[in-house]
């Protein structure tokens, strides 16, 4: 489990350097561009301030089981915006914003559960 979270931690680092790089080196770099849309910036901070709050409300349930739980309530409304029982559409990339803001407030975990100081 070591190896895969160090491998994936690398794969990241190297991604976003490869986009701060690309970013400093193009003379007609337009940041603009790039920022993401209200929608997601909002799915990422609730997947993480939910996940987080919910760990600290809850310190004696394991936060891998919160975190996926979030993970299940948030396809499971988007899943319902399909058949209309929830206001909004059906994304993908609002599933992708919940689990990035989930997967960030778990990260600290996974760190501390590499250096064999986490919960288990």
């Amino acid at each position: 489990m070591q190896t895969r979270i160090t491998w994936a931690g690398r794969a990241a680092l190297v991604l976003v350097l490869g986009v701060a790089l690309a970013g400093a080196l193009d003379p007609h770099h337009n940041a603009a561009r790039n920022v993401p849309t209200p929608d997601v910036i909002e799915h990422v901070a609730y997947g993480y301030l939910l996940t987080l709050l919910t760990i600290a409300s809850l310190p004696r349930v394991n936060p891998w089981l919160i975190g996926a739980a979030y993970l299940g309530v948030g396809a499971g409304f988007e899943v319902t915006q399909i058949w209309g029982l929830v206001s909004g559409t059906f994304q993908w990339r609002d599933l992708a914003s919940n689990t990035g803001g989930v997967a960030a407030a778990l990260a600290p975990f996974a760190l501390a559960r590499r250096k064999g100081g986490g919960r288990r």
